[in-house]
């Protein structure tokens, strides 16, 4: 699967997101040691934001999470919390697994971010 970009189509909420593959973004966040995870964040929270249509995320709390570990994952709450508002919005099945998003994201990033990307490519694709 290639990285493209999903035009919004009728219903849902604002406009869509990046389908990427979620191996790519496994695989990435291992090998550049967490520094695609934070560029994976920045892009991912400014899509959230745009499809929800107002910020759930402040982007501003990525790149200074890196120096204040509790920023980042106060981000990594507000965005686990926001995804099922978008699959509602999408018309996907709301999984609510909040605590094991956030566990992820904040113990194991790049696998949390593997879990998350196949929820926003269900989402972009609808």
């Amino acid at each position: 699967m290639t990285d493209q970009y999903v035009p919004s189509a009728g219903g849902g909420g604002g406009p869509r997101g990046v389908v990427e593959n979620p191996m790519n973004v496994l695989l990435y966040g291992f090998l550049t040691c967490g520094i695609y995870c934070i560029y994976w964040s920045w892009l991912r929270v400014k899509e959230m934001n745009a499809y929800l249509g107002r910020e759930q995320v402040n982007p501003m709390f990525i790149f200074p999470g890196c120096l204040c570990f509790p920023l980042v994952w106060y981000a990594d709450h507000l965005f686990a919390q926001g995804l099922p508002e978008m699959q509602q919005k999408a018309g996907v099945p709301v999984k609510d697994d909040y605590i094991m998003d956030l566990l992820l994201l904040i113990l194991l990033a790049p696998v949390g971010q593997y879990m998350i990307q196949q929820k926003l490519n269900e989402i972009w694709s609808r």
